[in-house]
């Protein structure tokens, strides 16, 4: 736990196979090096595109307008909105959680987007899961 907390510190995002039950590895990957992240941010709505299904919500009574958020988020998809409160454009955000994370006042907090469909159970649902998606896109 506390290599993946110096990880989160250093403004990393974990990720791992979207799966519920077959979870074998583990990454804290950058903006900057991860080919996967590099991908998706290159898409115009990466949030679309990859998703851990939650977004983040800011409560501006806690918020100091530091914008320490604003500088940890890998999509930039949080800008400085009304009343100097951040607001998180959702077609970028993929939900990684460092606004959250980072935020001195702990006045982020991730939140279950509603209707977003549960992880696949294995690798074959996955896959199939996938195959469904691409076939309703093309």
């Amino acid at each position: 736990m506390t290599l993946l907390d110096q990880a989160e510190e250093a403004g990393l995002v974990h990720m791992s196979r979207n799966t519920s039950d077959e979870i074998d590895f583990l990454c804290n990957c950058d903006r900057w090096h991860c080919e996967v992240i590099k991908g998706v941010l290159q898409q115009p709505k990466p949030g679309w595109v990859f998703n851990s299904g939650f977004r983040p919500m800011v409560d501006p009574e806690k918020c100091t307008a530091c914008e320490i958020c604003i500088g940890r988020c890998p999509a930039e998809a949080l800008t400085m909105g009304g009343q100097n409160v951040p607001q998180a454009n959702l077609e970028r955000c993929f939900g990684c959680a460092l606004c959250a994370s980072g935020c001195p006042e702990e006045a982020i907090v991730m939140n279950a987007k509603p209707d977003f469909p549960a992880p696949p159970q294995n690798v074959k649902d996955l896959v199939s899961a996938l195959k469904q998606s691409a076939d309703r896109q093309g």
